[in-house]
Order: C-alpha cells, then sequence, then structure tokens
C-alpha cells in the first residue's frame, strides 16, 4: 500500500499529459467547418487543466500559446472562443512566466502572417466593447501583456489607440468592479510608458475624470482604488497637469486625504497617497494643501509606518515644501497644545527616519531638509536637540548621515543646512560640531567634489555658522580660506556659492569682536596675538588674489544686495593692507564700488561701506573729469537720502574733503547736483541737533573749501534762498556773496517773496543791498500773496526816511492798505541790535577755517621762498573778538585752534588784510536793519592770498584805527552796549505819504489800536491820487498833531466837516473831487489853526457857507476850477492873505466883498466874465484877472497903493493909464498883452514905472508910445507887436 500512493500519482499525470496531449492535437488539427461548441468545450477542458495544481509542470515547454493564438485569430467575432481564449491565455501567462516571453513577436520590422498577440488584443477590445465578459477578460490580459516592454512598446505604436479603448470600457461599464481595477491597472503601465506631452493631452481632454470617477463609485474598494491612485501618481507628473488635478470641480488633493484616512491600515495606499501628495507638492499649491489638512494626515502615515523608505521619503519631503506654510497659517491660529504636539511628532518622525533608514539617501535627504525647514520656522525648536532627557541627538545622527554618505551631494546639501541652522541656534550645537571637527569634515567633502557648486556652496554656509562666535586656529582659517578661494575660483557664476563663500571669509577678515568676547573665546581678541592672526589672514587672502574674485562677484552679481554689502567689506578689510589699495586701484575698485553705490541708492549700509572705501581709494588715484561727474552724483545723492545718518554723512564728507583737495574745481560738480542743499542741512542742525563735534568740524572745512569761488558763493545762495534757509544765505552774504547777482530767472528778493512766508529771510536780503527796482517787484507779487510781514519790511525797505521823520509810500499802486503793513514802519525810539544769531556765528567759523588754510597754503610755498611761518604771523598778526554762540555751537579741536585762543574771533592788525571786523561791521548793518551800504569790490592787494576771502573791509573800516577800535571790544560786552554809532532815529514819524496809490478807504488804518499810537503824532498826511470817498472820523480824531492834510484828486461828493475839529490843522487840501454845488459848516465850529484851504476844481456854485465864523485865521483860500457865478457876501477873514477864485463863472462881486480882508495880498480871478471890480482891500500886492470882460482898468485897481502886480492880459481894455495915474510907485509888472490898446503915453510922471521889470503889450492895437527917453538903469522890459518909435 505504501508503494501505491506514488504508483497512483505517476498514473494520475500520465493520465493528465495524456488528456493534455490530445486536448492540443485537437487544438492544432481543428477545422473551421466544424461546430464552434467543439472548440469551446476543447479550451474549457485546457483552461480546467491549466487551473490545476499541477499546470506549471504539466503545461512547461507545451507551447500551448502556439495554436491557441491562431484559434483566436482565426474566430474574432465568436465570443465563446474570445472568452475562452484569452482566459486561458492569462492563465497560461500565470503559471509559465516564460509564456510572455514567448508570445512576444521576434521579428519586430516584419510583417506576420498572423496577426500578432498585441493586434489581437487590440481586435478583440475593438469587437467586443460592449461586452461586459470580454471587456473584464480583454483588460485582464492586456495587464499581462503590459508586463512585456516589447509588447508594450507594439502596443502604443498600433494605429488603435489602446488608451481609447481602455478609457471606453471604463466608460460604459463604470460600476463593474473588476473592469475599473484592471482598467486603473492598465492605465497605470501605459502612463508610464508615453512622454509627458501625452500625459498632458490625457488631462487637457479631461480623461482623468473617469480615474477620479472610480474613487466616488467604490471609495471602500482598496483593490480598486489603489490602481486609481498609482494611475493618478503618473499622471501627476508634468506642472501643468498638477495645476489640474489641484483645481476643478473634483479636487484631487480632497480625494487622496479621504483615501487615506478610509484605508489607515493599508501601508501601500498610504505610501502611494503619500508620494502622489508629493508631486502635488512641488506644484507649489502650498496654501491649499495646508488648508485642507494634508500636513496632518501626512505627519500620521509617516508615523505609523516608520519602516517604509518610500513613504517616509516622500512624506517628509512633502513636509519639508509645507512648513514656511503651515507655521503662516499656524500662526493665524490660537491652537497651541495640538501644534506643539504635532511639531515633537514631526521631529520625533524625522529622527526615527535618521536612525531606521541610515543606508537610505532619499529618505536621508528628505528628513534632514524637513528638519532644516522646521528649525527655521520654530525657533526654540533646537532645545529639544541634544542627549539630555526628553531631547533627540538630531544633530549626531544628521553629521553620521553625512559622513556615511559623504559621496551623495544631495544628502551632503540637505545636512549640511540642517547643521547650519542648528549651529546658527544654538552655541551648544555649535561647540558640540567643532569639537567633533566637522569644520574639518566639510573641507574633506569640498574637495571630494570640486566640480559641485551645491557642495561649495552648503560647506560654505555651514562653516559660516559653525565658525560664529568663535576665532578658530590660524591654521585651520589657512586651510579653509584656501579651500573657499579655489571654490570661488572654480564656481565664479553661482551667486549663491559667492554669497555663502564671501561670508566665510568676512567672518575671518572681520571677525565680530563684542561676539567672541561675549561666547568666551579661547582668545584674547584684544591681544596683539589677534591682530597679528587676522593680519595675516588679510594678507594671505590679498596674495591668494580674492580681492580680484571679490571684485569680479561684485560686477558680476550687481544685482545682489547681500553679494555687494559682503564685497565691500571684504574690500575695505583688503584695503588696510600694505599697498592694497594700489592694487585695488589699478584693477577698477573705484568704478565697481561707484557702480554699486549707482545701484543701491537707498541701501544705507551699502552707502556706508561704499563711501568709506571710496575715501580710501580716491585720495589715492589721479582724477578724470569724467570720474568726478560720477562721483559728484553718488555723493550727494547719498548725502541727501541719508541726511539723518551721521555715519554716512561722515564718510561722504571725508570723501568730498579729499577729492576738493585733489581738484578744487570738484566743487562746481557738486553745487550743480546739489550739494549746498546737504551741507546746508547739516550745518544749519549744528544749531537744533548739537552734531557730533567732529562732525561739525567736518561740515565747516567743506564749506569753507567751496565758499572760496565768489561764483559757487553766489549759486550757493541763491539756493538758500530758494529753500528759505535764512541761516546759510545771512552766512554767505556776510562772506561775501553777491545779492544782486544775476540770476536766470528774478532777482533773489523776487524769488523768496514770490514764495512767500518767510519774512526773516526777506529782511536779510533787504539789509544787504537790495536794488530798489528788485524790492518793487518783490512788493508787487508780495502784495498779490498778502504777505503782511514781507510787505511791511519791503514798504519799510523803500519809503522809511528815519533822516527826515517821514514814510513815503506815494506812487507805489498797492491798491489796498492793512495796519499791518504799516505798524512796523512806525520805529521805535531806538531800534536795538539783535540777539547774536546762527548765521553770523556760522560766517565767523567758516572764515577762521579759510584764513587757517590759506595760512597752511602759504607755509608750504614759504619753504621755497624762504618765507617762514613765523614772517606769516609776524606780519599778520590775529587779534580775537569773543563770540559765545560759536562757542557753545562749534566747540574747536586742538587742529582748529591751533591759530588762536578757544572760542575767539580773529581780525588782522594790518589796514591792508582782511579781517572779521569787516565781518562784524557787516553783521552790524545787517542786524539794525539799515540802509545797507554801497558794495564795492574790494581787494588786499595785487595777488593778495585773502583777496577772495573778505570784499567789504575799505567802506566799513577805511583806516587802521576803525579796525582797531572794533578789535579792541571787551569779549564781555553786550552787542547792545558795543557801539557807539547806533542809528539816531527821530522820536516819532511826522510824515506820512500814501498818495497814487489807487485807494478806496482807509478805514482799516483807523479801527487798528496799535496804530493810533503812531498816528497821534503825524504832523503831515499825503492821501492825494487816490479813490477815497471819505475818510473817517475816528482817523480824524487820531491825527491829533497834524498840520498838513492833502486830500486832492480823490472821489470825495460832500466836505467833511469834521476835518475841521482836528486840533492842529493848518493846511487842508480837498481839491480835485466832486464836492458841490454847495455846503455850509457848523456856526458853532471853530477851527482857529486853519491858514490854508484848497478847494479847487469841485462842483461849488458858492463858497461855503459860515467859512468866516469857523475859520477865522485863514490865510489861503483856494477856490479855483469851480462853478461859482457870483460872490453875493462879504468875505471877512481878516487874516486871508490869497485868494483864488480863477476858473469860474463869476460876472460879479459883492460891493464890500473884500471888506474884512484887511491883509489880503494876492487875488486871482482870472478866467472868468468880470466886468467891473468893486473897491478892493489896499494891502493887494498881486492881482491876476487875466480873460475876464473889463474895457477899461478899473479905478480900484488904479489907487492900490501896495500893488506890485497886474494881469489884465486877454482881455477888451482899449486903454492903458499912463505912469501919472497909478497910486503905486512899487509896480514891477504889467501885463497888458492881448488887449485893445492902440495908444501908450509915458510922456507925463514916467519915473513912477522907474521900478518897472515887465510891460507886456503884445498883441495889441499899439500904434503910438509917447514917452522921453529913460535913464540907463531903468531899464524896462516891453513886448510890443510895432516898431518903438520915440
Amino acid at each position: 500500500m505504501a508503494s501505491a500512493g506514488p504508483e497512483e500519482g505517476e498514473a494520475a499525470a500520465a493520465r493528465e499529459e495524456q488528456a493534455l496531449s490530445k486536448l492540443v492535437v485537437r487544438l492544432q488539427n481543428f477545422q473551421e467547418r466544424k461546430r464552434l461548441e467543439t472548440l469551446v468545450q476543447t479550451l474549457s477542458d485546457l483552461l480546467e487543466l491549466a487551473a490545476r495544481q499541477s499546470a506549471p509542470r504539466l503545461f512547461s515547454g507545451k507551447n500551448v500559446h502556439v495554436p491557441l493564438l491562431l484559434v483566436v485569430d482565426l474566430y474574432p467575432g465568436a465570443a465563446g472562443v474570445q472568452q475562452m481564449g484569452w482566459s486561458l491565455l492569462c492563465k497560461l501567462i500565470e503559471i509559465c512566466p516564460s509564456t510572455l516571453q514567448n508570445i512576444a513577436p521576434k521579428d519586430v520590422g516584419k510583417d506576420w502572417e498572423v496577426l500578432g498577440v498585441h493586434q489581437q488584443i487590440l481586435k478583440m477590445l475593438t469587437v467586443h466593447k460592449g461586452n461586459i465578459n470580454l471587456s473584464v477578460i480583454g483588460l485582464k490580459a492586456l495587464n499581462l501583456l503590459l508586463m512585456s516592454d516589447v509588447i508594450a512598446f507594439l502596443l502604443l505604436e498600433e494605429e488603435v489607440d489602446v488608451f481609447s479603448l481602455v478609457f471606453h470600457a471604463m466608460h460604459t461599464f463604470p460600476k463593474n468592479e473588476e473592469i475599473q481595477q484592471h482598467g486603473c491597472k492598465a492605465l497605470h503601465k501605459l502612463f508610464e510608458k508615453v512622454p509627458e506631452e501625452q500625459l498632458t493631452e490625457f488631462v487637457e481632454s479631461k480623461d482623468h475624470m473617469i480615474i477620479l470617477k472610480v474613487f466616488k463609485e467604490f471609495p471602500e474598494k482598496e483593490e480598486v482604488i489603489l490602481p486609481a491612485l498609482y494611475s493618478l501618481h503618473s499622471l501627476a507628473g508634468p506642472s501643468s497637469n498638477v495645476e489640474v488635478l489641484m483645481s476643478g470641480n473634483v479636487r484631487c488633493y480632497n480625494i487622496i486625504v479621504e483615501m487615506m484616512k478610509s484605508f489607515p491600515n493599508s501601508e501601500t495606499v498610504q505610501e502611494v497617497s503619500c508620494c502622489l501628495l508629493h508631486k502635488l507638492t512641488l506644484g507649489n499649491f502650498f496654501n491649499i494643501l495646508v488648508l485642507h489638512k494634508v500636513p496632518e494626515v501626512i505627519v500620521k502615515a509617516a508615523k505609523t509606518y516608520p519602516e517604509n523608505a518610500k513613504l517616509q521619503a516622500a512624506a517628509l519631503s512633502c513636509l519639508a515644501l509645507l512648513t514656511e506654510t503651515i507655521f503662516l497659517n499656524q500662526d493665524l491660529e490660537e491652537r497651541k497644545e495640538e501644534e506643539e504636539e504635532e511639531k515633537l511628532c514631526w521631529l520625533e518622525a524625522c529622527y526615527r527616519a535618521l536612525e531606521l533608514h541610515r543606508r537610505n539617501t532619499d529618505v536621508l535627504e528628505a528628513a534632514c531638509w524637513a528638519l532644516k525647514n522646521l528649525f527655521l520656522y520654530q525657533r526654540n525648536l533646537h532645545e529639544k536637540i541634544g542627549d539630555g532627557d526628553n531631547q533627540f541627538p538630531i544633530d549626531r545622527a544628521v553629521m553620521l548621515s553625512m559622513l556615511m554618505h559623504s559621496s551623495s551631494k544631495e544628502v551632503f546639501q540637505a545636512a549640511a543646512s540642517t547643521l547650519a541652522i542648528l549651529s546658527q541656534q544654538n552655541v551648544n550645537i555649535r561647540k558640540t560640531l567643532l569639537a567633533k571637527g566637522i569644520h574639518m569634515n566639510v573641507l574633506d567633502i569640498m574637495r571630494k567634489h570640486p566640480h559641485s557648486p551645491e557642495v561649495a556652496e552648503s560647506a560654505c554656509r555651514i562653516l559660516n555658522h559653525v565658525f560664529e562666535g568663535s576665532f578658530p586656529h590660524l591654521d585651520i582659517m589657512t586651510v579653509a580660506v584656501s579651500e573657499v578661494v579655489k571654490a570661488m575660483r572654480k564656481h565664479e557664476k553661482s551667486l549663491s556659492l559667492q554669497l555663502e563663500a564671501l561670508r566665510v571669509l568676512l567672518h575671518f577678515m572681520m571677525p565680530d569682536m563684542k561676539n567672541e568676547h561675549q561666547n568666551g573665546s579661547s582668545r584674547d581678541v584684544g591681544d596683539a596675538a589677534f591682530v597679528l592672526t587676522v593680519k595675516v589672514i588679510k594678507s594671505q587672502c590679498l596674495l591668494e588674489g580674492t580681492h580680484s574674485l571679490v571684485l569680479n562677484a561684485l560686477n558680476r552679481f550687481i544685482g545682489n544686495p547681500s553679494i555687494q554689502k559682503c564685497g565691500l567689506k571684504l574690500l575695505a578689510s583688503v584695503a588696510e593692507c600694505t599697498g592694497a589699495l594700489e592694487i585695488l586701484t589699478q584693477q577698477g575698485a573705484t568704478d565697481t564700488v561707484l557702480h554699486t553705490l549707482q545701484m543701491y541708492p537707498d541701501e544705507q549700509d551699502i552707502q556706508c561701506l561704499g563711501l568709506s572705501l571710496l575715501h580710501s581709494l580716491i585720495t589715492r588715484k589721479s582724477l578724470c573729469i569724467a570720474t568726478m561727474h560720477v562721483l559728484s552724483t553718488v555723493l550727494v545723492s547719498a548725502l541727501r537720502r541719508f541726511k539723518e545718518v551721521t555715519e554716512i554723512q561722515m564718510h561722504g564728507f571725508h570723501t568730498i574733503l579729499s577729492i576738493l583737495g585733489l581738484s578744487p574745481c570738484f566743487a562746481k560738480l557738486l553745487v550743480h547736483e546739489s550739494f549746498d542743499t546737504v551741507i546746508f542741512h547739516q550745518m544749519s542742525m549744528c544749531f537744533t541737533d548739537q552734531r557730533d563735534r567732529q562732525f561739525q568740524s567736518l561740515c565747516c572745512k567743506c564749506f569753507a573749501k567751496i565758499a572760496e569761488n565768489d561764483d559757487i558763493k553766489n549759486m550757493m545762495l541763491e539756493k538758500a534762498c530758494i529753500e528759505y534757509n535764512s541761516i546759510m544765505a545771512e552766512c554767505l552774504l556776510l562772506l561775501g556773496a553777491d545779492i544782486n547777482k544775476k540770476t536766470k530767472t528774478n532777482s533773489l528778493i523776487y524769488q523768496v517773496c514770490e514764495k512767500g512766508n518767510n519774512p526773516k529771510l526777506v529782511e536779510l536780503l533787504l539789509a544787504n543791498g537790495a536794488r530798489e527796482q528788485d524790492v518793487r517787484s518783490a512788493l508787487a507779487i508780495s502784495i498779490k500773496r498778502g504777505d503782511s510781514q514781507i510787505i511791511s519790511l519791503l514798504l519799510k525797505r523803500l519809503s522809511l526816511d528815519v533822516a527826515n521823520s517821514s514814510i513815503c509810500l506815494g506812487g507805489f499802486g498797492i491798491g489796498r492798505l492793512e495796519p499791518s503793513w504799516l505798524i512796523p514802519l512806525f520805529p521805535d525810539k531806538l531800534t536795538p541790535l539783535r540777539k547774536q544769531n546762527a548765521g553770523s556765528a556760522l560766517a565767523r567759523m567758516v572764515l577762521k577755517f579759510q584764513m587757517k588754510n590759506i595760512s597752511e597754503d602759504r607755509s608750504r610755498a614759504s619753504s621755497d621762498l624762504n618765507f617762514s611761518e613765523d614772517g606769516v604771523d609776524k606780519n599778520y598778526d590775529w587779534n580775537f573778538i569773543s563770540d559765545p554762540l560759536v562757542d557753545s555751537v562749534f566747540p574747536f579741536s586742538d587742529d582748529i585752534d591751533s591759530e588762536g585762543s578757544e572760542g575767539s574771533l580773529f581780525t588782522k592788525k594790518k589796514s591792508n588784510s582782511i579781517a572779521v571786523a569787516d565781518l562784524y561791521c557787516r553783521e552790524m548793518a545787517f542786524q539794525r536793519g539799515s540802509p545797507t551800504l554801497p558794495r564795492h569790490s574790494y581787494s588786499v592787494g595785487p595777488g593778495s592770498d585773502y583777496e577772495p576771502l573778505m570784499k567789504q573791509r575799505r567802506k566799513f573800516l577805511p583806516s587802521d584805527e576803525s579796525t582797531k577800535g572794533i578789535s579792541k571790544f571787551s569779549p564781555h560786552i553786550r552787542p547792545s552796549d558795543s557801539l557807539s554809532s547806533l542809528i539816531s532815529e527821530k522820536e516819532y514819524i511826522k510824515s506820512l505819504d500814501l498818495s497814487s496809490n489807487e485807494l478806496e478807504n482807509i478805514d482799516a488804518i483807523s479801527q487798528n489800536s496799535c496804530l493810533t499810537s503812531h498816528l497821534e503824532h503825524l504832523e503831515k498826511l499825503e492821501l492825494h491820487q487816490n479813490a477815497i470817498t471819505n475818510i473817517p472820523e475816528q482817523l480824524c480824531e487820531n491825527l491829533k498833531c497834524l498840520t498838513y492834510l492833502d486830500l486832492h484828486s480823490n472821489r470825495f461828493t460832500s466836505f467833511p466837516t469834521y476835518l475841521l475839529k482836528m486840533n492842529c490843522i493848518a493846511n487842508l487840501d480837498i481839491s480835485r473831487n466832486d464836492i458841490g454845488p454847495s455846503f455850509a459848516l457848523d456856526p458853532y465850529l471853530r477851527c482857529p489853526t486853519l491858514k490854508q484851504l484848497n478847494l479847487s476844481y469841485n462842483q461849488l456854485v458858492c463858497t461855503p457857507e459860515f467859512l468866516t465864523n469857523v475859520a477865522e485865521n485863514l490865510e489861503q483860500l483856494l477856490l479855483e476850477g469851480n462853478k461859482i457865478s457870483c460872490l453875493c457876501s462879504p468875505i471877512c477873514l481878516k487874516e486871508l492873505k490869497i485868494l483864488n477864485i480863477s476858473k469860474n463863472n463869476i460876472s460879479s462881486l459883492a460891493e464890500n466883498v473884500f471888506m474884512g480882508c484887511t491883509k489880503l495880498e494876492q487875488f486871482n480871478a482870472r478866467m472868468n466874465a468880470l466886468e467891473i471890480i468893486p473897491d478892493l482891500s489896499s494891502s493887494i500886492t498881486s492881482l491876476k484877472l487875466s480873460q475876464n470882460h473889463f474895457i477899461n482898468v478899473p479905478e480900484a485897481i488904479l489907487l492900490l497903493p501896495h500893488l506890485r502886480s497886474v494881469d489884465l492880459s486877454q482881455n477888451k481894455i482899449i486903454s492903458l493909464p499912463g505912469p501919472m495915474h497909478w497910486k503905486s510907485l512899487n509896480l514891477r509888472e504889467l501885463l497888458f498883452n492881448y488887449n485893445q490898446i492902440d495908444v501908450l503915453d509915458l510922456s507925463e510922471k514916467a519915473s513912477a514905472w522907474s521900478r518897472l521889470e515887465k510891460l507886456h503889450l503884445s498883441h495889441n492895437k499899439l500904434k503910438e508910445v509917447k514917452c522921453k527917453i529913460l535913464p540907463k538903469e531903468n531899464e524896462i522890459t516891453f513886448q510890443f507887436n510895432a516898431v518903438f518909435q520915440c
């Protein structure tokens, strides 16, 4: 029985062999005419045998696939044959893997007699695409066939699109699990074989949506979900596909997260999901992924399957990319406890990955990057690193990874970055790494990868951080510097490498002494050994050509500010070596630095470094004009941008001062770039912000150097005025700038007034001699602007005559009058000297520097002329005037004070020298506000060195004595007591002229209380030629001392009777108005002071009523040019001396019209219609009656005893009475021309006219003159219209 078992087994095997042989024979000899059922049965029997356990042995070497494929090819439309045939082929491939190789076409380029297996499967899927069973077996067979690369290639080369067949089957039978499963598997394999362009086409045509539907239809079927995930993983290769998968209605990341949550125990699902998420993460959709909890599922997967290397690599890579976004989003949420727990799990996951996968470089790289970013964004996490309790020795693990895989550039980059960030954050880790020689290991790895810029960059980065806070031994630094320089030279086009290398070199050449001291460095940074070590390193860098590499980096990477900062620092350090400056200059360092400064005008650090370096380079370089143009632009730009940064200002001014020493013409370029604005600001700040003493001195030196040129000085004055900088304007004026120098547009004072709001500057310009025509134009624009204070200053300059106690504003056409304009024009009893101000103190300081420069120049020149300094001092002895403001703002340094005592201002004793006394006198004139003395051109002497400094000495100090007088002032005397020549002004202003100003009213003057006190003392007020219609009564009350009031040529329509109430009014002119036709005065009003009343050229038809009562002491009454027709009432003015009623329509005079005018001397009635004249006052001496209607000379005229002059021309007089008829023996003038006189009888008593000087008889009808010859001593002027005969 024991032997029966094996025998039976052998028998069964024999029977199976025999059965298989028969079935194969039938299959090979099958004829088409036989029934298909028989063929199907045969295939079924073969399939049953293939399903037995002994099938692999049974079918091995039988080549059943040959007749099988023939039968399948012969019956493509027979569903039964196709189903059984492909099922059998699938079984054969499974039990005999060699079958797949055997069925693959061997002669790929030949035409086969029968279809190849790849063609047959495509044909079957095409013919039976609507048959669900055949679709299932077809897709299964397709999956098996795709295991062969040859068949896969052939399938893709066929005209029939295999993808379309698969997509069609999945689309037609969406709920069939097997079709979806086999379809996804086939797609995954096919996707792996096609290029990215074709994958992009699938997504663009939305074929991927068929795969996404699988997750919806079979969410709990792992065997279906898994191939679908693999297919998506393949599709997610191109970046454009990632964008589509991340968008749309069905978000791929949501599906993946749900699948990972649905299958937490499926390692394969977790693995492929993490890989897929990694691809999606590479598309930079960080924020979307973080918001949809992707990091949480990734961390959980990494924690759950720590030994899965592929999952760990993908998961940690994802976390490394998402770290920044994770922390940014967590800052917006309040989940501190959960957040801390997640971070610790993440940290732990990374540590476990490092420990479990020490030989897997992908995992190590991903873990290191994840750690690096984690430490970067969670600053306190480094506290969890170490060998203590609850700590992870991650630093050791990372270092071990780096050393174990030193040949892997990727691992080294990641590990070096992680160690670098740890070293930066944790001092203990830094010390531990240094103690273990990490720096030497890094240098060794650099040598292993000399052609890798990435390795060199990472190495430099970790070196930079591990050396932070320490100063290694000279040998170590020498080796490190050598390797770093080699890397820079080898990879000069790598920006990141150059930056890290520069930082390493910078650490060695410019160590941070403070940090090293605080961190307890083993070396005392202050001892000589440290200094020597640094010097050796600098020299080594210079010898190895580091400066050339730095210059190349600066030029090549001009767009990177970090490289520019490091490079400039290194150049500054190298420049300290002997001979380095010359080398740098030869290699174009100056141009490089200038280019950098131009590229980064707003970078404060770069500007500071660059300007400092320029100062060193420029002083040793010959300047060309092109370089100076660039220098001026760069320097002024930096100084203007960083005007409050003292360090930049110091470097900039030092550089400028050096260049000015080499080339004085540089000053013009600076001013062209508005350097004057910069220096104005800084020097003005000395009085408000108390700048550093050294900086104050530096500013003054620069300004003194620039202000030596008169043209530049004038340009700076114009700029100071434009900028309203009164301090600098005063300083420049005191230094001799010309206010009247021609400008491009209007005068300086006009420009200042046009901008307005700076009366101090206007006052300064006025005090310095602005031309009157310029002041007038400035007044016009100021009135338009309405700047009251400025208007007052201008009016004061134009109108105030202190010597005559008058203000003359006549003819200005100002249009209106404001009290605020007038008040400042009325000075106090004395105008005291103003307090010493900043501008004068600044001028004194600048002048001192200029004097010092000239003395130094003369001293240098004297070496060739045997002219010693002693000689200079002897010939130019200095005296001093104390200036407390200079002392407080500009404390002198030793080098400045070497020429005099501290805090003193010096003057020359010689009469031919320029002294600060000149400045002092100009200053006094400015402060008093007195009219400026005329400007002249001064010089000390032909070719004198002091000629350009001060030009006002002779005008202010014409002799030695005046200079000495000023120089002997006590330093302690106040300015108000120091000069005895203060301008003496009268006690009050007596005269005010407001004529010809187009004024319509002056009400504002009367309403201002501040002006009242000044008006009370006025004696003369001129308001003529305006458009005034009324004068305020209040004003008249205020004019208590007014004696003269001129209102002619205005628009009065009535006589303001209250004018006669003024206490002292003596002269009142209200002529050329529209007063009339009559007016009556108050009979009870008395104006005993009124002496002259001018009512000419009004509209009066009669004399003012009650005038005799009111103005009883009137001496002159002028009524010319009115419409008076008759003087009907007597004029009883006993003091009247002059009466003018000419140019009226008077035809008659009252009989006793002059009865009371006992003192009347002049009577003018010309151009009227008088024919007769009543008795006249015997006191009359002059009569003007021309252009009337007289026929004869009135008897009243002939009887006047004191008559001297008579004008009766242009009348109708027919006879001129001879000398015997005139009572007066004092006749001087007889004007009778243009009459009808025909005979002149001088025959009797001609001696009565012995004093006659004029006898005008022209244009008469004179035919005969009867006379005797007069003595020569009594010659008379005759005018006749005929020849004189006697």
